[in-house]
């Protein structure tokens, strides 16, 4: 539920007082238990101060009635319940590392750092309760990601069809952010001057200059000009229509050459570009030597021997029939050690930081990941366009949003419909 908690967490700040008096109130009554939900209890305590907080944070909008309300609250907690029951049997955990990065991204979100965060909710003794609640989201979150997504399928028909869709076109399609300067032409049949000053502006701009502080001078040899930063992210359908034909041709940081309309002579630059589908990587034919300390092996013989490896190699041996005989990476074993095409960014840091050093057809020093050593060949580079799979994949991952919602709804009532639920608040509690 990081999502939600993304959303709504702003308008928290807003009722955080209400919420807290209302959790002090509650905890003053004398406490009962007001629902059992298979192995877990809801009390009459934290059903009261949802339903506060829910007010408080809503102070000012139109609210249910306060008995579908309190229905709808106690309905919320069952199902968090059963599902945090659930997320525990699945051996689910957040650890402290990653609840401090969502609590430092909650922050941001309120212009805060964590430190100051963290004193905002212990003014009022809040922060252990709102970091409890924020692991428990977290385990919400995981436990259906992971039982959702395998419950949904998407097939390869189910793709094709999508992608030849209008609606394709515009969910994958890029956005830009763009830079432009226009020399208006009052008349189309005498615009020499303009047309010379938009030659000598594109020159300036490709020397240089800034299309920004060109388009904010106004006037250029006594021609108006004008333009700047055409604001906030943009697809190609909600450019301006002149602009179109050329801005999806242009690569980041591209300047056009000047071009005209009816209003005059243009220049657009794409200053970031973020979307789409067009994509090639990097990727390096790469095969290895891995060695890992074990019972019959210290971790100062392994680096002896990947260092002698070494040296046997450049004294001539086949590095292929050294990996097939020494390798412990199973994987690779029975390949000479070939990792087959690699892409950037597959392979863990210092890994890629090695190869990166490592010329076509050449090998690397020993070097060390973890307590593993390695040496590095690197037999190819390419850069692989992967277009077509990158367009496959996003298709896959929008198809597999628009089933999400509903597949979530259908399961939480299946385990609701399993559970034992025994209610005992009344209709006047």
């Amino acid at each position: 539920m990081l999502k939600i908690i993304k959303q709504s967490f702003p308008k928290f700040l807003i009722g955080l007082t209400f919420a807290v008096s209302a959790l002090s109130a509650s905890a003053q009554l004398s406490d009962r238990v007001i629902a059992v939900v298979d192995e877990d209890v809801i009390l009459q305590s934290e059903f009261d101060a949802r339903v506060e907080q829910i007010i408080a944070n809503n102070s000012g909008r139109n609210l249910p009635p306060r008995a579908e309300l309190r229905e709808g609250v106690l309905d919320q907690l069952i199902i968090e319940s059963l599902q945090l029951q659930l997320a525990e049997r699945s051996g689910i955990r957040i650890d402290d590392n990653r609840l401090n990065q969502a609590l430092t991204q909650i922050a941001a979100q309120n212009n805060m750092s964590f430190e100051q965060f963290r004193n905002v909710l212990n003014q009022d003794g809040q922060y252990l309760e709102f970091r409890e609640q924020i692991r428990r989201d977290l385990m919400i979150n995981n436990l259906q990601t992971g039982t959702i997504n395998q419950r949904i399928t998407i097939t390869r028909q189910e793709i094709a069809n999508y992608l030849r869709s209008e609606a394709a076109q515009t969910d994958i399609a890029p956005e830009f952010r763009v830079h432009h300067i226009l020399i208006p032409v009052e008349n189309p049949l005498q615009n020499q001057l303009q047309e010379e000053l938009a030659d000598l502006l594109y020159q300036q701009i490709q020397d240089g200059a800034s299309i920004l502080d060109l388009a904010a001078s106004q006037q250029i040899l006594g021609i108006p000009v004008s333009g700047g930063d055409l604001a906030g992210w943009r697809k190609t359908e909600n450019l301006p229509t002149m602009f179109r034909p050329v801005v999806p041709t242009l690569d980041v940081g591209e300047v056009s050459e000047p071009f005209t309309s009816d209003s005059g002579f243009h220049i657009v630059e794409v200053v970031e570009k973020r979307g789409g589908v067009d994509l090639q990587v990097n990727q390096s034919h790469v095969r290895h030597i891995m060695l890992r300390p074990n019972e019959i092996r210290t971790p100062q013989q392994t680096r002896e021997l990947i260092f002698e490896l070494h040296e046997r190699i450049r004294g001539g041996e086949d590095f292929g029939d050294l990996a097939r005989v020494y390798t412990d990476d199973p994987t690779s074993m029975v390949s000479g050690g070939d990792l087959d095409w690699v892409t950037e960014g597959q392979l863990p840091p210092p890994f890629e930081a090695a190869l990166s050093e490592v010329p076509v057809g050449e090998m690397s020093e020993p070097f060390q990941v973890g307590q593993d050593w390695h040496i590095a060949e690197v037999l190819e580079r390419r850069v692989e366009d992967v277009t077509e799979e990158n367009r496959r994949f996003q298709a896959e991952q929008i198809l597999r949003e628009r089933k999400f919602e509903t597949e979530l709804q259908n399961w939480l009532s299946e385990i609701r419909d399993t559970a034992y639920i025994d209610i005992k608040i009344d209709e006047d509690s």
